[in-house]
């Protein structure tokens, strides 16, 4: 990410000793001025440091969770803040289709690295190599957020709370786009 809005800037130096904030698509509003609405499912991140590039300052940010923006607080920062709350899956109600995530992921992993080759080039090595790394709900997740769908669509993928439901639900948008 790029930051060089000032209220951004103030933000790095305000988490500077936690280096975590969330980032959740515009619903409403403009972006500017703050008269912007969020969603309200969001997704905490995490970053390691801050490079410098002329009037830009870059960072790396990691996503470690999904939230749930609960109180929005326009007034105290110059940037809008929220009290927030960890947002999970719930319990898969059905067993059967926990017992084909493993084929919907697959399927996934195929289809998104035979997108074309500037969209594919090293996804799959950075798809395995999270793999191991991440419970199957952050997975999903993560190859959810690598697919090249409007941004609404990858909304309400971040919004599901079913991993299954979520799944099904990336395939079937990635076979409309075939």
């Amino acid at each position: 990410m790029r930051v060089f809005e000032d209220r951004y800037i103030q933000m790095l130096k305000d988490i500077a000793d936690k280096p975590f904030f969330v980032v959740s698509m515009i619903s409403s509003g403009d972006e500017v001025g703050g008269t912007a609405t969020p969603y309200r499912i969001g997704t905490l991140v995490e970053f390691d440091a801050i490079d410098r590039q002329g009037d830009f300052q870059l960072i790396r940010p990691k996503g470690r969770q999904r939230v749930y923006l609960e109180k929005l607080d326009r007034e105290s920062k110059p940037y809008l803040t929220a009290s927030c709350v960890a947002y999970g899956d719930e319990s898969p109600a059905d067993p059967v289709a926990v017992d084909r995530l493993p084929e919907l992921e697959a399927t996934i992993l195929k289809m998104v690295t035979v997108l074309g080759p500037e969209e594919s080039r090293g996804i799959r090595d950075v798809m395995e190599g999270v793999r191991t790394d991440m419970d199957r709900e952050n997975f999903s997740l993560f190859l959810c957020g690598c697919l090249h769908l409007p941004p609404i669509y990858l909304q309400r993928l971040l919004e599901s709370r079913s991993l299954p439901y979520r799944m099904e639900n990336a395939l079937n948008l990635l076979s409309q786009r075939e």
